[in-house]
């Protein structure tokens, strides 16, 4: 009795599987939206000692305006307002971190 019990909920999963395929169900599963965005790239003219002038508050991530280009910046220790003298201290990849002047 086991045995046949066994048996049908094989059949149950095995027929389950072949109509999962069939109708393309997983389809509907799949995220088929394509992402069209960027990642921080800073300006290559943006070097160690530039100044500019904060947009927005960093708080520790925020945008500052240098000589011709706005960056996503990050503040090296404390909240700096905005229309701030900034000074680049440091860019570690992508990342820009700078200082209160």
């Amino acid at each position: 009795m086991l045995t046949l019990w066994l048996i049908i909920i094989l059949l149950f999963i095995i027929i389950g599987i072949l109509l999962f395929f069939r109708f393309n169900t997983w389809k509907s599963l799949m995220l088929e939206t394509e992402i069209y965005s960027k990642v921080n790239i800073p300006d290559e003219n943006i070097l160690v000692g530039m100044e500019g002038r904060t947009i927005s508050r960093l708080a520790p991530a925020g945008k500052v305006f240098f000589e011709n280009s706005t960056e996503e910046v990050f503040s090296q220790h404390d909240f700096i307002d905005e229309n701030q003298v900034v000074v680049v201290t440091k860019i570690e990849g992508s990342k820009i971190i700078v200082k209160l002047k």
